[in-house]
């Protein structure tokens, strides 16, 4: 296995690892409803920055880094979604 591949292979696996820690984030705050602690300005970012590299990734066509940064994106807008809901539903 070259270098190359080996790369590939990791940073698949950095990106799965991270969408991972956001999904049992998103999971904790469906099941309790509580989203004390968390900034809604900090997700913001994390959010934007995601979806700005997902288009540079597009635009570089790496298809290892496309279908990881898919799955980080997925992920964060997910919890994006649910932590604004639970915000608005406690008003």
């Amino acid at each position: 296995m070259d270098l190359v591949s080996i790369v590939n292979i990791l940073a698949i696996a950095a990106l799965a690892f991270m969408s991972f820690g956001i999904l049992k984030q998103w999971h904790l705050i469906r099941k309790t409803g509580v989203t004390s602690g968390i900034s809604l300005t900090e997700v913001l970012i994390r959010f934007t920055v995601t979806y700005v590299l997902l288009v540079k990734i597009l635009l570089v066509g790496d298809i290892y880094l496309i279908v990881g940064q898919i799955m980080l994106a997925a992920a964060i807008t997910l919890y994006m979604i649910t932590l604004v809901l639970v915000r608005l539903r406690r008003g």
